[in-house]
């Protein structure tokens, strides 16, 4: 289980940075669709929330989305807004920036938030699942002096691919049940890795700064799979997938305890060399 650093630090040439930030509102960052950042329960007051986000990107052309409910049971409020900008590590100023405000009651992109100016601005593409009452804006930018992440040469993926994937899904969960921890670190290796190389660190320090043993210790055990209401979503033309369930995307791979707490683990799947493989 053990790997070198040069792999992680010699295959970033830069990194990218998102910042997420809000008042009184609920948001939703979305890169290239996939939900990145949020402030559910937090979204009272003024939010502020950092991360690296390069294993979301692709060389060339990417999407940077934000997403603000327009509550019908709160009042919608002029000082209620929500922004995002994405920075190249190596550049002062932004590649991207969208946000999202109030006027006279109506959800409204800020036209001057960056000069790049909007890809598009409406209803949120899941309105007619997850995301109902949303608003939603998109940017489109470039980027570049990435790792070829091993999802972009990925095969897409198609429905008659979901009994390998839920029995993957299946797999993991007894991994959990059984407390393997060499088996889950072996079958989400990508995960750590693709952390790691976004953190100038090692896949091994990703998975150990989860700690499972202290969830085991702690008595989180396994919940069995409900694959009720769970859905297979697809990314970047169908090279990334997840099964995802409600608008917080919520994975089925869950372990509790028996005051109620839960971890979900949330991995991103690809179909690599004919074989289910999570990618980050």
């Amino acid at each position: 289980m053990s790997t070198s650093n040069v792999y992680a630090e010699g295959n970033m040439k830069t990194n990218y940075t998102l910042s997420f930030n809000s008042n009184d509102a609920l948001c939703f960052v979305k890169i290239n669709d996939m939900l990145v950042m949020d402030n559910v329960g937090m979204y009272a007051g003024q939010f502020t929330m950092g991360r690296t986000i390069s294993g979301y990107l692709q060389n060339g052309e990417n999407t940077l989305s934000i997403a603000m409910l327009h509550n019908k049971e709160k009042e919608i409020t002029d000082d209620m807004w929500c922004s995002a900008k994405i920075k190249n590590v190596r550049e002062i100023e932004p590649v991207s920036g969208v946000k999202l405000v109030v006027n006279d009651g109506t959800i409204t992109p800020d036209k001057n938030y960056h000069p790049k100016g909007i890809a598009s601005f409406g209803d949120s593409p899941r309105v007619n699942k997850t995301e109902k009452r949303f608003r939603e804006v998109s940017q489109s930018f470039y980027a570049s002096d990435l790792p070829d992440w091993a999802w972009t040469t990925a095969t897409p993926v198609t429905e008659k691919d979901i009994p390998a994937i839920k029995e993957f899904y299946e797999s993991l969960q007894n991994d959990f049940k059984q407390q393997d921890l060499n088996a889950l670190y072996q079958k989400t290796e990508g995960m750590w890795r693709s952390l790691a190389m976004e953190q100038g660190s090692t896949p091994q320090k990703m998975w150990d700064s989860m700690d499972f043993t202290s969830f085991f210790d702690k008595g989180y055990k396994a919940v069995p799979i409900d694959w009720d209401g769970f859905e297979l979503n697809s990314y970047m033309k169908g090279r990334i997938f997840r099964f995802e369930k409600g608008y917080g995307r919520a994975s089925p791979l869950k372990i509790k305890n028996k005051e109620g707490e839960v971890f979900i683990l949330v991995p991103y799947l690809s179909l690599i060399d004919g074989k289910v493989t999570v990618v980050k």
